[in-house]
C-alpha cells in the first residue's frame, strides 16, 4: 500500500480480514425467506396479452476493426496469473455461524464431517486482474462482463473494452467503449454534450455454436433545456420514478436513448466487428425519447435479443421493451431486421415487470423452437413489498411472425435487500436490489437458471442482510424445479450471476460485511449434488480496504458480474470486482477505486 493512503478499518480489522480463509463453506437449503418452506411447485398461469407489438424495423450498420480504433492502447501485461496450487479443501472456516448449511448450523462441525462430496470440489485454475477503475475514466459501477472465445477473452465494463489472452492474462488491446460504435452514432447538430457519445452498461457474450463475440450497450443522448441545462440520466430516472411530469420544463433538445450492438466477423476479437445502433421502441417511430437503461443481451440459434428499462422523457411510466435481431444478418454485416415488443407486462400482476433477462441458449430456440426470458417482480409503490412470483416469457418464430407469451412462476417470497456493511466505514455498498442478474438455459435438462439477492433475517432478530436466491426453472411446466438460499447472518451476499453447462452450474457473486471488505466469490453445484444445495464455494479475491468514493447513499458497486463457458475446455470463466489495497479519502477528487479479477474455475474431477 502506498504511504499516502491509510486503512480505515485499522490494524485489528485488517488482521481479521487476512485471517479469513480463501475458501468458505456454504451449502443451501430448500427453504424460502427464513421461516417459510418452499411454495408448491405447480404450473404457472399463462397469458398472451403480455406486450404491445410486434413492430418490425431494419437497421444498417458498418464494419470497424477493433485494434485500429482511435484510442486503442498497445499490448500490456496484466498481473501475473496465479497458479492453481491452492488446497482443494478449506484450511479453516469463518468463526461466524453460517446458515443455509444443511442439518447443522455449525460451519466447524460441517467442515469436520467433510459434508461435501470429495469429487465435487471447486478448483481455481488461474486468475488475474482485468481492467481496473483507474483505467475506466471514472466508470462507476463497473458492470463487468466476460466473453471467452477460442484464445481470448473480451472484458467489457463501463467505459472500456479490453481483449486478453485467456491463458497468460496478457492484455492484447484496450479501447474506450464508445469508440466501437462511433461510426454509427451521428453527432447532433449542436454536438455531443460530453464531447463524445455517452455509451454505458455493456453486455458481452460468446456464441459457442457460431464462434462469434457479441457486445451490446446503450447510448444516451442527453436532452438540453431552453435555458441550456443538461438533462442527465439520473434526472430522468428520478422523474420517471416520482412521476414528476413538469420537472424538466421546455426543451431545446429532447433526451434520446438507443441500443448499440456489435458482432465480431470472425473468432478473432481484435479484428473486424459489425456495429449497429437500434432504437429501443418502434411505436410510431417516436418512443426513443427518453433514457434507455440497464440493457440485457441474449441469443439463440437464429436471433440476438436485447431488452431494456425505458424511462421516457414525459414521465409516462417506466416501460420494458424487447427486440429480436436477425443473427445471421448481424454476423455478415448486412442490414439487420428486428422485431420489437414494447410495454412488456404480465396483465394478471399488480407488480412491475422490470429488468427482463433474455436467456443465453445458442443451441436451441430460433425459428423452430422456443426462446425464454425471465424477470422478478417489483412493487409499484415506494414500499419494498415482498413478491412470490417470477414472470417467464416464451417467444416463438422471432424473425417471422413472433408470438410472445408470459407465465407466472410461483417461488419462495423475496424482497429488496439492504445495502451491505463493510469494515471501518459507515458507508454501505449497494447490493443492487432484487433484480435478476442474468438467465442461462441448459439444453440437457431443458431448464432455465437465474439468481438474485433478497433480504433475509437469518436469526429472526429483525436484522436482515442480503442473501442469494437461485433457481432452476422447468420451462415445460413453468415451475421451480429446485431453488436454494445461501449466505451468512453477519455478511451480505449479492449480485449473483449464474452460468450452466453440461452437469455443472456456477454462481459468481460479491460478499461484504462488518469484518469483510468487498470481495469476489464463486460457488457451484454438479448434477448429482443434492437438490436445492450448492456443492462448494471459493473466494477468488479478498478485499483489502473499505470502498467509499464520497457522495450520498450507498456506494454503487457493480450492477452485475460476468460469467462465460470456455468453448474448448467447458470450464467457467468469471469476472467481478473487489476493493483493492488502495484507499483514497472521499474528500479527494479521485474516486476510491475498485479492481476486477478474472478467474477460471471448475469442478476438476
Amino acid at each position: 500500500m502506498s504511504g499516502n493512503n491509510c486503512r480505515k478499518g485499522g490494524a485489528e480489522n485488517g488482521a481479521d480480514e487476512l485471517s479469513i480463509p480463501r475458501r468458505t463453506v456454504l451449502q443451501t437449503l430448500g427453504a424460502g425467506v427464513v421461516g417459510t418452506g418452499l411454495v408448491p411447485l405447480g404450473a404457472g398461469q399463462s397469458t398472451q396479452a403480455c406486450a404491445v407489438g410486434p413492430f418490425k424495423g431494419t437497421y444498417t450498420g458498418t464494419t470497424v476493426t477493433l485494434s485500429e480504433l482511435s484510442g486503442a492502447q498497445p499490448r500490456t501485461k496484466s498481473s501475473e496469473p496465479t497458479p492453481s496450487t491452492r488446497p482443494l479443501h478449506p484450511t479453516g472456516v469463518q468463526t461466524a455461524t453460517a446458515r443455509g448449511l444443511g442439518p447443522s448450523d455449525s460451519a466447524q462441525q460441517l467442515h469436520g464431517r467433510h459434508w461435501w462430496d470429495d469429487d465435487a470440489n471447486l478448483e481455481i485454475h488461474t486468475d488475474y486482474d482485468g481492467v481496473n477503475a483507474e483505467e475506466t475514466r471514472g466508470g462507476v459501477p463497473s458492470d463487468s462482463q466476460i466473453a471467452t472465445g477460442l484464445s481470448e477473452h473480451v472484458h467489457a465494463l463501463n467505459r472500456q473494452i479490453a481483449v486478453f489472452d485467456k491463458d497468460s492474462g496478457e492484455r492484447i488491446v484496450q479501447v474506450p467503449l464508445e469508440t466501437l460504435w462511433e461510426e454509427v452514432i451521428p453527432e447532433p447538430d449542436d454536438g455531443f454534450v460530453y464531447g463524445y457519445p455517452f455509451v454505458f452498461d455493456p453486455r458481452a457474450r460468446y456464441d459457442r455454436r457460431r464462434h462469434r463475440y457479441v457486445l451490446a450497450a446503450v447510448q444516451y443522448q442527453p436532452g438540453i433545456t431552453e435555458d441550456g441545462g443538461i438533462i442527465d440520466r439520473e434526472q430522468l430516472e428520478e422523474q420517471a420514478e416520482e412521476d414528476e411530469e413538469e420537472s424538466i420544463g421546455p426543451l431545446a433538445r429532447p433526451p434520446k436513448g438507443y441500443f448499440v450492438v456489435a458482432a465480431s466477423a470472425t473468432p478473432d476479437p481484435t479484428g473486424r466487428w459489425h456495429v449497429y445502433r437500434v432504437p429501443p421502441e418502434d411505436t410510431n417511430g417516436l418512443d426513443n425519447l427518453g433514457l434507455v437503461d440497464y440493457p440485457t443481451l441474449g441469443l439463440d440459434r437464429d436471433a440476438i435479443y436485447l431488452t431494456q428499462n425505458f424511462f421516457p422523457g414525459d414521465a409516462s411510466g417506466i416501460r420494458v421493451s424487447l427486440v429480436a435481431l436477425n443473427k445471421e444478418q448481424l454476423y455478415r454485416g448486412k442490414p439487420a431486421s428486428g422485431q420489437h415488443f414494447d410495454e412488456l407486462s404480465h396483465p394478471n400482476s399488480d407488480a412491475l415487470d422490470f429488468t427482463v433477462q433474455p436467456a443465453f441458449q445458442p443451441y436451441s430456440g430460433g425459428r423452430h423452437g422456443t426462446y425464454y426470458l425471465i424477470n422478478n417482480r417489483f412493487p409499484t409503490t415506494e414500499q419494498a413489498a415482498p413478491a412470490n412470483q417470477l414472470t417467464l416469457w416464451k417467444l416463438t418464430d422471432p424473425l417471422g411472425s413472433p408470438s410472445l407469451r408470459c407465465f407466472s412462476v410461483d417461488v419462495p417470497a423475496y424482497t429488496t435487500p439492504p445495502a451491505a456493511r463493510q469494515p471501518g466505514s459507515e458507508r454501505r455498498v449497494d447490493s443492487v436490489g432484487r433484480r435478476l442478474m442474468n438467465a442461462d438455459y441448459n439444453p440437457l435438462t431443458n431448464s432455465l437458471w437465474t439468481a438474485h439477492a433478497t433480504a433475509t433475517d437469518w436469526n429472526d432478530d429483525g436484522t436482515a442482510v442480503a442473501a442469494i436466491r437461485w433457481y432452476e426453472i422447468d420451462v415445460e411446466s413453468n415451475s421451480v424445479r429446485q431453488t436454494g438460499l445461501f449466505g451468512t447472518p453477519d455478511q451480505s451476499f449479492f449480485m449473483p450471476t449464474i452460468g450452466t453447462h453440461g452437469l455443472s452450474t456456477m454462481v459468481v457473486y460479491n460478499v461484504s460485511g462488518p469484518e469483510t471488505y468487498p470481495r469476489m466469490d464463486v460457488a457451484g453445484r454438479k448434477r448429482w449434488t443434492p437438490e436445492n444445495q450448492l456443492a462448494d464455494s471459493v473466494t477468488i479475491q479478498n478485499g483489502s480496504t473499505p470502498y467509499d468514493y464520497g457522495g450520498e447513499g450507498a456506494m454503487r458497486w457493480g450492477d452485475y458480474n460476468g460469467i462465460s463457458v470456455d468453448p474448448i475446455s467447458g470450464k467457467f470463466w468469471t469476472v467481478s470486482q473487489y476493493s483493492p489495497d488502495v484507499d483514497i479519502p472521499p474528500e479527494n477528487e479521485a474516486r476510491d477505486p475498485y479492481h476486477t479479477r478474472i478467474a477460471n474455475v471448475s469442478f476438476e474431477n
